[in-house]
């Protein structure tokens, strides 16, 4: 339980500060990318289903709720996602770099609901998704979203 809750905060704490310098006397540093205001809410709409499903899958790994864990790992995984509508001229602006961040939080998320559907052990899976986070983690340490000017 306390782990679960130490998790939840971090990876509130990690969304929270996406947009923000982390303090008056800091330079933010991670690279500026620009986006419409329209692509900005989509990707923002797009990480908080990524931490509503950490929080549901970290649910069922402690309930022993393996169905949940699947569920809500392959509702983020790229397999359910493949023909995910996105913005038009989203995909041209991203980089390689930012492209394999998120290709490997989906296909993370797919391992995850395999493995939870193979009935892997939940500490198994727990380590998992910490790995998984991590491309969350570096995402938000390389960059921040600025809407482009008009």
């Amino acid at each position: 339980m306390r782990r679960r809750m130490l998790l939840m905060v971090a990876c509130l704490l990690v969304v929270g500060s996406a947009g923000y310098a982390i303090s008056a006397e800091t330079t933010d540093t991670r690279e500026a990318v620009q986006r419409t205001e329209q692509e900005k809410a989509f990707i923002l709409d797009q990480m908080r289903l990524l931490l509503s499903s950490i929080v549901e899958v970290e649910d069922g790994l402690g309930s022993s709720d393996m169905d949940q864990v699947a569920r809500e790992a392959a509702a983020r995984g790229r397999k359910a996602n493949a023909n995910l509508a996105r913005p038009q001229g989203l995909a041209a602006k991203e980089s390689d770099a930012w492209k394999a961040m998120f290709a490997s939080v989906r296909t993370g998320f797919d391992t995850i609901a395999d493995k939870a559907k193979a009935g892997a052990p939940p500490l198994e899976i727990n380590k998992m998704l910490a790995d998984t986070m991590r491309n969350c983690v570096a995402c938000h340490q390389t960059y921040r979203i600025e809407v482009q000017a008009h």
